[in-house]
C-alpha cells in the first residue's frame, strides 16, 4: 500500500470512530434528559360579590347664576344620598367627587349661553341586587329629583387572588393529565415536572371565547368566567 495512503486511511477511520462515539454519547444523553412540553388549561365560572356604581348628576343655569347652579347641584347630590339611604345603602358606601362646571358658548355672538354643573357620585357596596335595580331603572331616581346624565356599573370579586391561585394549580394538573394521555401509546413514562409558567388570566362574560395577550378583566357582568393556561415541561423516562 502506498505510504501516503496508509496514514490518511488511519486518520479517516479514527475520525469515523470518534464521530460514532460522540453520536452515541449524544443520543444517550438526549434519551436520558428527554422532556415533553404540554399546555394545560383551567376554566371556572364565578359571580361578583362587589359592585361599583358611578353616577353623574347634572344641573344647568343661565350664564349669571353660578350660586344658584351650585345649590341645585348640592340638592341633587343630597336627594341621591337620601334616596340611597331608603334603599339600604349606607353613607360609608358612598363617595362624592368635586363638582365641575362647563360653559356653553354662542360663538357667533361671543357670549356664554348657559352653564352646566356636574358632580360624580361613587357607590361601592356588596349589595348588588339593590344597585342593579337602581341602575337599570333610573326613572325612580329621576322622580326623586336626581338628574342623572350618566350611570355605569362595574362588578368585581373580592377573592380574585385566591381564585387565580386555584386556577393555576388546576391548569398545571390538567397539563399533567394531558401529558400522560400523550404518552399512553409510547414506551416512555412521564417523569417529574421541570418547569411551569402561568399564562395571563382571561376574565370575561360566561361562555366567551375572547382572549388577549395582555389578559382581560371584564367588569360589565355580574356572572363571569375566568380561564388561564399553564405551560409545563416534564421529564420522560
Amino acid at each position: 500500500m502506498d505510504t501516503k495512503v496508509k496514514p490518511a486511511l488511519i486518520l479517516g477511520v479514527a475520525i469515523l470512530l470518534s464521530a460514532l462515539t460522540l453520536g452515541l454519547f449524544f443520543f444517550n444523553a438526549q434519551k436520558q434528559s428527554g422532556t415533553i412540553s404540554v399546555v394545560g388549561q383551567a376554566i371556572q365560572g364565578f359571580e361578583a360579590d362587589t359592585v361599583k356604581w358611578v353616577v353623574t348628576i347634572e344641573e344647568e343655569t343661565g350664564p349669571n347664576d353660578l350660586i344658584s347652579g351650585y345649590r341645585q347641584l348640592e340638592d341633587g347630590v343630597r336627594n341621591l344620598r337620601e334616596y340611597l339611604a331608603t334603599q339600604g345603602i349606607t353613607a360609608s358606601e358612598i363617595s362624592v367627587k368635586t363638582p365641575n362646571i362647563y360653559k356653553d358658548f354662542n360663538y357667533d355672538l361671543g357670549v356664554v349661553t348657559r352653564i352646566r354643573y356636574q358632580q360624580t357620585v361613587f357607590v361601592i357596596t356588596e349589595q348588588l341586587d339593590i344597585v342593579e335595580d337602581l341602575a337599570y331603572n333610573p326613572v325612580e331616581l329621576l322622580e326623586a329629583n336626581v338628574n342623572i346624565i350618566n350611570s355605569n356599573v362595574e362588578f368585581y370579586y373580592s377573592h380574585i387572588d385566591e381564585l387565580k391561585k386555584t386556577l393555576v394549580s388546576e391548569a398545571t394538573a390538567n397539563a399533567k393529565e394531558r401529558a400522560k394521555m400523550m404518552l399512553e401509546q409510547t414506551d416512555v413514562n412521564l417523569g417529574k415536572l421541570i418547569s411551569v409558567r402561568s399564562g395571563v388570566f382571561q376574565i370575561t362574560e360566561p361562555y366567551s371565547t375572547e382572549v388577549s395577550s395582555l389578559g382581560i378583566y371584564d367588569t360589565s357582568t355580574r356572572k363571569k368566567q375566568i380561564s388561564v393556561t399553564a405551560s409545563t415541561v416534564f421529564q420522560i423516562k
